[in-house]
């Protein structure tokens, strides 16, 4: 089984060098499904790559370019030959620009975006603040929850520049978390790590802001939930399930459909 620093496979390895990669920013206990949810359903003839972020605190002063670096200098090393990308989320631009620079080396991969969706001061403040808020709110009072929600959106309103804005949510979790963690008892070392994991999870959501990709759509596809605002607009095929954002790789017909998508 191939484990780098930055990609390790998920599902059934016993296969080949040819892989389909994909790319999230993947934590335990997080709401939403991932991709290791929908490898089983995708029955594919190929090994199926999931990205790693870099250890928590060596992402400091990392930005987009660099992200990518580090996931194509394993790709490089591994000599995968890579017949698909999928992106998730935010991560759907990286997945874009990861399969532009594998072009330069191999034929154009297939790409496949699950929900794509561009990392601004919205979208960050939804799907990364909001989420991480709401995860506290079985020890929070219902008031305290609507203050930090309410300190996240006036952050956001003030805030044109997302590293900055980012930063506020870091300090916002900080604070609001102190009260969390001393309530249920948490170690000052295991809060600390929580704190470390949310900074890391800013900063990968402004790397992906920075990054510019202009794909050739023709090798693009797009599967949407829902309900899920923010999203990169392209000229694409999509394919649409009326499921929410949270368990779209979950659903068996996603899998599927994707399937599908790649033999079409």
């Amino acid at each position: 089984m191939f484990t780098h620093n930055s990609w390790r496979a998920i599902g059934d390895q016993n296969r080949n060098n040819d892989v389909i990669l994909t790319v999230d920013f993947t934590v335990t206990g997080r709401p939403e499904a991932g991709f290791a949810e929908m490898v089983g359903e995708l029955d594919s003839p190929y090994a199926v790559w999931e990205s790693l972020p870099p250890q928590i605190g060596d992402e400091t002063g990392m930005n987009g370019e660099d992200y990518l670096n580090r996931w194509i200098e394993d790709l490089r090393e591994s000599q995968a030959r890579v017949h698909a990308v999928f992106g998730y989320c935010a991560s759907s631009v990286f997945a874009l620009a990861l399969a532009d620079r594998i072009s330069t080396w191999q034929e154009c991969p297939r790409v496949v975006l699950f929900d794509p969706t561009a990392a601004t001061g919205e979208t960050v403040l939804h799907y990364g603040f909001y989420r991480v808020v709401d995860a506290l709110a079985a020890v929070l009072t219902p008031d305290e929850v609507l203050e930090t929600r309410a300190a996240g959106a006036s952050a956001q309103r003030t805030h044109d520049d997302l590293a900055t804005l980012t930063a506020e949510f870091v300090r916002i979790y900080r604070d609001v978390g102190s009260t969390v963690f001393t309530r249920v008892g948490l170690e000052p070392d295991r809060a600390e790590e929580l704190v470390d994991w949310f900074r890391s999870y800013m900063t990968y959501l402004v790397a992906a802001s920075q990054v510019s990709t202009f794909p050739d759509l023709s090798t693009v596809s797009i599967v949407r939930s829902a309900d899920l605002p923010g999203a990169l607009e392209l000229a694409a095929r999509e394919v649409r399930f009326d499921v929410n954002h949270a368990g779209l790789l979950s659903l068996p017909e996603v899998a599927h459909a994707v399937r599908d998508l790649l033999t079409s």
